[in-house]
């Protein structure tokens, strides 16, 4: 079976958001008009699997943001970059802009609220 560009593997299989990889990461949120929020994840973890439904709930919703995973085993670049030592961890984008790290519960209410706190701030510099 072959999979669509961008479709989840690995540990994000169950995952139904799009994935980003260390290669197209910057040029796939640059291209994003809106918000973009990302999900770094991997295997066997309870917690980002927990973060990853609420998500896809949330991408359902209209006006939701878009919505990312990056698989933290096979895009080590992009934890290193991001420091991510703690999973899940999500990021937030902004018309290309970093406005930086989504911390929150993996409950809808506070996510948005969240992002919206998030969002208030001004862009600052990628990490």
């Amino acid at each position: 079976m072959t999979q669509a560009p961008g479709a989840p593997t690995s540990a994000a299989a169950d995952v139904p958001l799009a994935r980003l990889t260390q290669f197209d990461f910057h040029q796939r949120l640059m291209d994003v008009p809106g918000t973009a929020v990302i999900l770094f994840t991997r295997r066997g973890c309870g917690a980002c699997k927990v973060m990853a439904r609420v998500l896809a709930d949330w991408q359902a919703e209209p006006g939701a943001p878009a919505l990312f995973v990056v698989d933290a085993e096979t895009d080590t670049a992009l934890v290193r970059e991001f420091e991510v030592f703690h999973l899940p961890a999500l990021f937030v984008f902004q018309s290309g802009s970093y406005h930086g790290r989504l911390e929150a519960p993996p409950r809808l209410p506070l996510l948005r609220e969240a992002l919206a706190a998030c969002l208030a701030r001004p862009p600052e510099e990628a990490p």
